[in-house]
């Protein structure tokens, strides 16, 4: 399996290129449109990721080669088995803080895709994809709040928390990636349901 483009260097490269989303939050997007459209042309897509330009520059252009392979990457995934979909967030090991932030950045680029794919607050869905938005929006808004303790210098029970804190997180982006896989599922019933063989 295919893995995305490296996200440092994504970032990096949509900050040079002014673009409107950062590489975790473009990535939610993507998929909140693929939830709400099924099928989603990358030039859509990328209009919301890069903004408008006059001309194309070959940073640009690189630019846009990264994004078309997380599009295709995506597009395969949403549409292969459960197991496969994965979200584009930092390594295991990077700091929780910033995994736990890039997480609310993802699920606010979502939330942010579903709307741009037409689902507004009073589009009528299915109960379960519903709950689940809700749910997703909660997440987005949590973002990372600091914990006092930690800043005070406690560490002696730190380890546990830590540990707690990483299983709480797992739990967490694997509702979400989930919850992604079935609000897709229950939103697009044809596209995944071909992809069967």
């Amino acid at each position: 399996m295919q893995n995305y483009p490296d996200i440092p260097q994504l970032e990096g490269l949509l900050f040079d290129v002014d673009a409107a989303l950062g590489a975790i939050e473009s990535h939610g997007a993507l998929c909140g449109m693929l939830c709400a459209q099924g099928a989603t042309e990358a030039s859509q897509w990328m209009l919301h990721v890069l903004g408008e330009h006059e001309e194309t520059s070959k940073l640009l252009q690189t630019t846009g080669k990264k994004l078309l392979q997380i599009h295709q990457m995506s597009v395969e995934q949403m549409n292969g088995n459960d197991i496969e979909f994965e979200m584009m967030l930092p390594d295991d090991d990077e700091p929780l803080e910033s995994r736990v932030e890039a997480l609310g950045t993802w699920c606010q680029g979502f939330v942010y895709g579903l709307s741009l794919g037409g689902i507004k607050e009073d589009t009528e869905l299915p109960e379960d994809s519903k709950e689940l938005i809700k749910d997703i929006l909660e997440i987005s808004r949590a973002g990372y709040v600091a914990d006092d303790e930690a800043e005070a210098g406690l560490d002696a029970s730190m380890d546990d928390d830590n540990e707690e804190d990483e299983v709480a997180f797992m739990e967490v982006s694997e509702y979400v990636r989930m919850g992604i896989v079935f609000i897709y599922e229950e939103l697009q019933p044809l596209q995944s349901s071909q992809t069967v063989h």
